[in-house]
């Protein structure tokens, strides 16, 4: 905030500018996914720290039904499509891997998606 407040030399409006604080979201979202790997089958769960999740939850967060809303749009919009997950960590915490961006393009036929091997 300090840093936001002080002027800087190049400033042709400082009225233009604005302070804005982000507000903490009251809840941890997470996705619970299961990935097969070998033939074996293993079950995760990581955080979503996406921004579009945080701005989903504050644009119905008013409505009494904003859970079905929330879930409606991650349990049957995204059923329709191929979900991504981009991951990454936080340097405090090494180990933990949160999921920073969903990426959902639309699923293709599976003839489309069966890539022929290189070598």
């Amino acid at each position: 905030m300090q840093a936001q407040n002080q002027a800087s030399l190049f400033d042709q409006d400082l009225e233009q500018r604005s302070l804005k604080l982000l507000k903490k979201l009251p809840f941890d979202f997470h996705y619970r996914y299961e990935c097969v790997t070998n033939g074996e089958r293993k079950s995760y769960e990581h955080k979503l720290v996406d921004w579009e999740a945080g701005a989903l939850y504050w644009n119905v967060h008013h409505r009494p039904d904003w859970q079905d809303a929330f879930r409606q749009r991650y349990f049957t919009e995204f059923a329709a499509k191929d979900i991504l997950f981009l991951m990454g960590t936080i340097h405090r915490f090494p180990n933990q891997w949160l999921i920073v961006s969903v990426l959902y393009p639309p699923k293709q036929p599976r003839e489309v998606a069966d890539q022929q091997r290189l070598f």
